[in-house]
């Protein structure tokens, strides 16, 4: 048996209410585990948030270890509360609603042997919308991954790294830092603090996971959380950017549909510094897409 200090990956996957994509991700990591011969390489953390019916944990063949929360705290408190019971070198989280490609596991436990000194890995993806399949990497971290400081100053902007799914962190990257509970753009607020902290990035758009853009309880589809949480986003990168306070009128654009789905004071603040809230929208975005050149080269 593995003891366990010596797992290379831990995948920790916070869950509500999704036995059924549940059931399918753990067949797809079941299967790829099996076929690679995985067992001893990783283990898999399930944080029950709380579901209406309790989750249930089919056979699996390697260590996994399901906890229930006593109520629903969200996404942050469950990720922070798998890492505390994960034992692996390299933590990934993933959506109880995203699946993985055929070789996926394999490629990312082969890449953290490789390199094991990697903070952060970012791979690639599939999304999955009504019309189709999309093939989508970052191709500014791609460019710039041994850049940390570049890929910081457009972080503060845009979140071009994507979804979670795509990225597997070093347990000692993480813990130099608060997984934070804000209420969206969790994953982005994650990345900023981790590259703050980061020395080896890498990237491998070969490898990808399947992204489910269509799923109805994503926080994206919840204009008021999906607003409340660039705002307070804001708040965090403010002092990181050369706009200062007007980068939070930034993020009101960025926000713009969901505003108008939401109403409220916040559709009449937009409304009454629309011009404003656009050229500052206008201006972020023309220097936050200029060429970084590194002082160094």
């Amino acid at each position: 048996m593995n003891n366990n200090n010596t797992f290379i990956l831990s995948i920790i996957i916070p869950v509500f209410n999704r036995q059924k994509s549940f059931n399918l991700l753990l067949a797809e990591l079941s299967k790829s585990i099996i076929s690679n011969k995985l067992e001893q390489q990783l283990e898999v953390i399930v944080i029950d948030d709380a579901s209406t019916k309790k989750i249930i944990i089919p056979s699996f063949p390697c260590k996994i270890i399901l906890e229930r929360n006593q109520r629903n705290y969200g996404a942050p408190y469950s990720r922070e509360k798998g890492l505390r019971l994960s034992h692996g070198k390299f933590i990934h989280f993933h959506d109880s609603d995203d699946l993985i490609s055929k070789g996926w596991i394999s490629a990312i436990i082969n890449e953290l042997t490789m390199k094991p000194d990697i903070d952060l890995l970012i791979t690639g993806r599939i999304d999955i919308e009504h019309h189709g399949k999309i093939n989508k990497y970052s191709k500014f971290f791609h460019r710039h991954s041994h850049q940390p400081k570049i890929i910081l100053t457009r972080l503060s902007y845009w979140n071009f790294i994507g979804p979670i799914g795509g990225v597997t962190f070093s347990r000692k990257v993480l813990q130099s830092i608060k997984i934070r509970k804000i209420a969206s753009c969790q994953d982005w607020q994650m990345y900023i603090d981790v590259i703050k902290n980061a020395k080896v990035l890498s990237s491998r758009p070969d490898i990808k996971f399947l992204f489910h853009k269509t799923g109805n309880d994503r926080i994206s589809h919840n204009a008021h959380k999906k607003i409340l949480g660039h705002l307070q986003l804001a708040k965090q990168t403010q002092k990181d950017s050369i706009f200062g306070r007007n980068i939070r009128l930034f993020y009101l654009y960025a926000c713009k549909q969901h505003i108008f789905n939401q109403g409220s004071e916040i559709l009449k603040f937009y409304q009454n510094h629309r011009v404003k809230i656009i050229a500052t929208f206008l201006v972020i975005a023309v220097y936050s897409f200029l060429p970084r050149f590194n002082k160094n080269q």
